[in-house]
């Protein structure tokens, strides 16, 4: 019997660790990416956070320009915040990491 999980994504993640700032209402946090699609990402934030909270992310790419997006706190989980942006990130900007054949990571 096969107990995975299937996952619901509609878009892939990569890794990458980029300086986030989120601003939510008057708070300011600065954050780091754990992972990141077109669709939204998965912060380290340096604060709390609630889901359903409506944010501005401004996101630092290591090269280029800040790019901000509107999203929304969609869950909390143990290694950081995913944060649902409103409007697609362009393709070109979220990097996509193929993970080796198989489908699974290669642990380093």
């Amino acid at each position: 019997m096969d107990t995975r999980q299937r996952s619901r994504r509609s878009q892939s993640r990569a890794d990458v660790s980029w300086t986030a700032w989120v601003n939510a209402g008057s708070r300011r946090l600065r954050c780091h990416t754990v992972d990141l699609s077109p669709s939204g990402a998965k912060l380290k934030p340096r604060g709390e956070m609630l889901p359903g909270m409506a944010v501005d992310v401004q996101l630092h790419p290591p090269a280029g320009r800040a790019l901000h997006v509107s999203g929304v706190v969609w869950r909390i989980d143990s290694d950081g915040m995913a944060v649902l942006f409103l409007k697609n990130l362009p393709v070109e900007v979220a990097p996509v990491k193929k993970l080796p054949e198989g489908g699974r990571r290669v642990w380093r």
